[in-house]
């Protein structure tokens, strides 16, 4: 066991200390291993300062935490995280259900038990979690959007809507968006606007307000304002749909020369989307 620490350690180390980004903690954590090397919360502190880009690292070092802290609810928490990220929900929920037995009042650990339940469709045991993490930490915004994603794919639409309502009123951006489509798919058009109007103010880096606002506008036949928002969105962030929309609300409103440049645009970073292929086609037959 020694040595499978020792080499554990070694290869941590030698991955951690290609970054500088990570030299405090690594000083830290080794002078940590220096005086306990057979601490599961050392170990655990090391896998929290991996780089994302070693998943694989990161999945030993919580492995080796709870092998040496089998009790150690957080370090069980993250690594049925990291199980539920890879699709392994077994293992996941597994993990996440040792976590809450030794700490039921962790609000995190039920909250991510949820998901992993949700995922694995089991709906029922999921809502329960979530009911309990929101009675362990409120407001919890993470855990009130879940629980509106699992209303959703049960079918419970207003249960949904105040769910994300309620994520919306403590300013979660996901809560945001996913109020708007419901309502855009509901037909609540004006509504819709509002909340994506809203979210352009509380988040106005990020594209896909723009980007749902110049579709409701669009849906409107507000085009001049739709145009105004697909553009705003491309200046945040370029992307194929924004590129694709865009075209089609040219093509809508009569401005050929317009949509032929934007799915020219778009297959100039994705050659082979056929959409763009097929629209472009289309407007070379009618010119």
């Amino acid at each position: 066991d020694l040595l499978h620490i020792i080499l554990l350690v070694f290869l941590t180390l030698k991955s951690l200390h290609r970054s500088t980004e990570w030299q405090n903690e690594i000083t830290l954590f080794q002078s940590g291993l220096k005086v306990c090397p057979a601490n599961g919360k050392v170990f655990y502190n090391l896998a929290k300062v991996t780089p994302d880009s070693q998943r694989n690292l990161t999945k030993l070092l919580y492995h080796e935490s709870v092998r040496l802290a089998p009790d150690f609810e957080h370090a069980l928490n993250n690594l049925g995280n990291l199980y539920r990220v890879e699709g392994n929900l077994k293992t996941s929920v597994y993990l996440l259900s040792r976590a809450v037995k030794i700490n039921p009042e962790f609000a995190a650990a039920h909250m991510n038990l949820g998901v992993a339940l949700m995922k694995s469709g089991q709906f029922e045991e999921a809502r329960n979690h979530y009911d309990r993490g929101l009675e362990l930490r409120y407001p919890y915004p993470d855990c009130v959007y879940n629980l509106g994603i699992l209303h959703l794919k049960t079918n419970s639409v207003e249960e949904a809507e105040q769910a994300f309502r309620l994520g919306v009123s403590w300013e979660h951006e996901l809560s945001h968006l996913n109020l708007i489509i419901l309502l855009d798919n509901s037909q609540r058009l004006q509504e819709a606007r509002d909340v994506a109007l809203l979210g352009v103010e509380k988040f106005p880096l990020r594209s896909d307000f723009r980007f749902h606002l110049a579709n409701l506008y669009g849906q409107m036949e507000d085009y001049t304002s739709a145009e105004t928002e697909y553009k705003a969105a491309l200046g945040l962030e370029i992307k194929s749909t924004y590129l694709l929309n865009l075209g089609v609300l040219y093509h809508r409103w009569g401005k050929m020369d317009s949509a032929r440049e934007a799915y020219k645009n778009l297959l100039r970073i994705e050659p082979g989307n056929q959409k763009a292929q097929m629209y472009l086609a289309r407007i070379s037959k009618r010119t």
